[in-house]
C-alpha cells in the first residue's frame, strides 16, 4: 500500500494526506506485530521474555506491537505436571528420596507458567518441617542453555551491525 501511495504521489502528483500516511503505518505495524508475535511464540524462551518487555513499553513501541505481544505476559503453556515433578526429582531431591518423601501434596495445575519457569502449590512432609504449604518454582528443562544460545546469537548480530551508522544500537563488547 505504501508503494502504491508513493507512486501516486511521485507519478501523478497526488499528495498523501496525513490520514493516508497514518493508515499505511497502522497497516504495516499491525501486519508486523502479528508476524512478530507468531515468530516469538514459535521461538519461546528468551524471545518470550523480550516480548514481555516490549509489551510493557507503550512509551517506546507502537500500540499494535504492545497489544499483540501483551498475551506473552499472561500464563503460557505449562509443562505437564509429570515433567515438572521429574525436574524436581532430578534437581532437588537426594538420591535415596522419592517425590512423596518430600511433598505430601502437589497441585498438578500450576499457579502460573512463564517462559522460563512455572510455579506449583505443594505441601511439605513432616520430615521437611510440614505439613507446611509451599510454592515450588520449577525451571523449564534445558532453558539455561537455550537462553545462553539466544544471547550469543544476539551478540553476534549486534557485532555484525556495529559499523552501520543508520542503526542506533547500544551493545556490549
Amino acid at each position: 500500500k505504501f508503494a502504491e501511495m508513493s507512486l501516486r504521489e511521485n507519478l501523478l502528483g497526488e499528495e498523501m494526506t496525513e490520514e493516508d500516511v497514518e493508515s499505511i503505518w497502522d497497516t504495516l505495524h499491525s501486519d508486523g506485530a502479528t508476524k512478530l508475535a507468531e515468530k516469538i511464540a514459535s521461538l519461546k524462551g528468551f524471545y518470550v521474555k523480550t516480548a514481555q518487555i516490549i509489551s510493557s513499553r507503550q512509551d517506546l513501541f507502537p500500540s499494535q506491537y504492545t497489544d499483540a505481544l501483551s498475551g506473552f505476559t499472561d500464563s503460557l503453556d505449562p509443562m505437564p505436571a509429570s515433567l515438572a515433578k521429574a525436574v524436581v526429582e532430578q534437581e532437588l531431591l537426594n538420591r535415596d528420596e522419592t517425590f512423596e518423601d518430600v511433598f505430601i501434596e502437589f497441585d498438578p495445575v500450576p499457579l502460573g507458567s512463564a517462559s522460563i519457569a512455572q510455579v506449583h502449590r505443594a505441601v511439605l512432609s513432616e520430615k521437611y518441617g510440614g505439613p507446611r504449604e509451599v510454592a515450588i518454582k520449577i525451571q523449564r528443562p534445558s532453558i539455561e542453555s537455550k537462553l545462553m544460545g539466544d544471547v550469543a546469537n544476539l551478540k553476534s548480530i549486534a557485532k555484525t551491525l556495529r559499523g552501520v551508522d543508520a542503526m542506533p544500537l547500544d551493545y556490549y563488547t
